[in-house]
């Protein structure tokens, strides 16, 4: 870990472009893929990729000095991120593969990204202590899908990108893929977190 400016203004400059270029204006989401060539986007809202992205801002976020110029820009991208993801989380609490179809199955990693990053959001204060019901209601969902021997069910395998929706609506899923695993952990440590400092708003059932 560097603490040199360079590279801090680097990663800020990557969210804040990547933003620029991904993100959807009317539902908040980001896009799999931007062809600059084209100027193309390719239209899929795939879990697991807001997920990266959502991880991203949180890690970031955690390292940027406070002094940093560009950090209240970075805090209002991510408090309106959470604000859109909230918006596609499924009744059951998990989020779907293709996050603004419901008919698309419901995925364990890209629940656990938003799960960690929301509890992280809301445990260090850079978003309102109110969405700590969607990432306790996430961990609800996964936990769901967590077996009693603590195999982790549903994640959606690696996902290259194509252009057409049916290739993410009919990716395999699997049993305790790597793309789902530490984010699991982080989200369960997160949730633990704002469980002590947030008790009246998590139920503290599993813990």
């Amino acid at each position: 870990f560097s603490e040199e400016k360079r590279y801090f203004d680097d990663a800020a400059k990557q969210v804040i472009q990547f933003t620029e270029h991904l993100r959807d204006e009317e539902n908040g989401l980001y896009n799999h893929a931007y062809f600059h060539n084209q100027n193309l986007l390719n239209g899929a809202f795939w879990g697991r990729a807001n997920g990266w992205v959502m991880m991203a801002q949180v890690e970031l976020l955690s390292f940027l000095p406070e002094s940093h110029p560009e950090r209240k820009k970075l805090l209002k991208i991510f408090q309106d991120y959470v604000r859109s993801v909230a918006m596609f989380q499924d009744g059951t609490g998990l989020w779907h593969q293709l996050l603004n179809k419901d008919d698309s199955f419901l995925e364990s990693s890209c629940t656990a990204m938003f799960t960690y990053s929301i509890a992280k959001g809301v445990n260090e204060g850079w978003i309102d202590p109110a969405f700590s019901q969607v990432a306790w209601k996430g961990w609800e969902g996964l936990y769901t899908n967590i077996t009693e021997d603590a195999q982790v069910k549903d994640i959606c395998v690696g996902t290259h990108v194509e252009m057409n929706l049916p290739f993410y609506y009919n990716r395999p899923i699997s049993v305790n893929d790597t793309h789902g695993l530490a984010s699991t952990l982080l989200a369960g440590v997160e949730i633990h977190r704002m469980g002590e400092k947030y008790p009246e708003k998590v139920n503290p059932r599993e813990f």
